[in-house]
């Protein structure tokens, strides 16, 4: 395995197409701490890679899997995944998966060592507070775009349908391995939805109030990798959907995605994300859009509204001046990169109106189902400083 340095994030990331079981039980410290029973959370896309590596690791230590994972995690499958008799005895957890497969791999190790149930860890005030690491922890995404492998907070879904998201230190994994070949099977639409979340990381933790100098930096880097990289990958699983057999340059992309990826979570995870996250929470809970489709539906937009920044239109320049380093006006420059974005947002079909999300929403509906949003500390971070009158009018031209 190949280890990718950072120094912004405590987790340890390491890089391997073919990473062992015993490799992985080594980073949980099996040595050390004896690990023989392991939580697996997982979900039943069919990567044969996956599965091959969840019979290997039963082959060494006790396995116990745990499949209960849907979109938008909610917390009654994640507490009921806790409250199993086996999940008493797990040594370690292992998530492998998307963004909510890892999400809900990291609330089972935190409720193993903080008791209760996820509900009451949830909210602006809520009836508990994470106080210790959660059980040794190892990520392993399937998906190139929520970054969750490097993050200290996970999205769930309340018994009342909410959507909120949970964040501490304690949170983090111990490690994360990135496996391209867990990617291969990933439809186009799943590589756009995740391939723009990850988009949105990067932009998010720009246009954001706890931006700080070597996050820009960092986020500026993993914006100009996913915008090389995404539609590569979605070419690339459009043919592979059509009948090509995946072969080294198919994985290599995805390589560059997963990096792409962590770049991003490395960056939100220290800003937290901003007003197209708020509002994408809206449209998942209320119509059930694909997150990361959410979270672009809006992104033209909110992308309009940062560039009222100064320092925004700066970091936004510096990435559209790696694609057009013959253009020296910054104005222009993010005129060209909107544009970019846009293209390549069309090109992967995603929905420009609430028509096309199948979804019949008027105008004077705006305040009834999304002033909610103005509630979540997510839209809080947005600069310039989100209101009600500057984000309405962004819903308003998707009517």
């Amino acid at each position: 395995m190949k280890k990718l340095e950072s120094n912004l994030s405590t987790v340890k990331i390491y890089e391997s197409d073919g990473a062992s079981a015993a490799e992985l039980l080594d980073l949980l410290g099996a040595g050390a701490s004896g690990i023989k029973n392991v939580a697996v959370v997982a979900d039943n896309a069919p990567i044969p890679a996956k599965d091959a590596l969840i019979k290997e690791l039963g082959s060494l230590v006790k396995v116990k899997v745990y499949d209960a994972v849907r979109p938008n995690p909610e917390t009654a499958d994640i507490n009921a995944m806790a409250s199993d008799p086996d999940f008493a005895h797990a040594d370690a957890v292992i998530g492998i998966g998307g963004g909510s497969v890892m999400d809900s791999a990291k609330a089972l190790a935190m409720l193993a060592a903080n008791g209760g149930n996820l509900d009451e860890y949830l909210g602006n005030s809520p009836a508990r507070k994470i106080e210790k690491k959660g059980l040794p922890l190892l990520l392993m995404p399937t998906t190139g775009g929520t970054g969750s492998e490097v993050t200290k907070v996970g999205v769930y879904t309340s018994g009342t349908g909410r959507k909120y998201t949970l964040g501490s230190p304690l949170m983090f994994a111990d490690a994360a391995v990135l496996n391209a070949a867990f990617l291969l099977t990933s439809p186009p639409s799943l590589c756009a939805s995740t391939g723009l979340d990850a988009l949105d990381h990067a932009l998010e933790s720009i246009w954001n109030k706890n931006a700080k100098p070597e996050t820009v930096d960092a986020a500026i880097e993993a914006a100009i990798e996913v915008i090389t990289t995404l539609p590569k990958v979605y070419e690339s699983a459009a043919a592979i959907k059509a009948g090509k057999t995946p072969d080294a340059g198919d994985t290599e992309v995805r390589r560059d995605m997963l990096r792409a990826s962590c770049k991003a979570g490395i960056a939100f995870s220290i800003t937290g994300t901003a007003a197209g996250h708020a509002l994408s929470f809206v449209l998942s809970e209320n119509w059930h859009v694909p997150h990361g489709t959410a979270c672009a539906f809006t992104l033209p937009g909110v992308f309009a509204l940062a560039c009222e920044e100064p320092s925004t239109v700066k970091a936004l320049a510096r990435i559209s001046a790696h694609f057009n380093p013959h253009v020296k006006d910054d104005e222009e420059l993010v005129k060209i990169l909107a544009l970019t974005i846009n293209r390549f947002m069309s090109e992967m079909k995603q929905p420009k109106s609430f028509a096309d999300l199948g979804v019949d929403f008027k105008k004077e509906d705006i305040d009834k189902e999304f002033s909610r949003a103005f509630d979540d500390p997510k839209m809080w971070n947005q600069l310039p400083k989100a209101t009600k009158e500057n984000i309405y009018p962004i819903l308003e031209a998707l009517c």
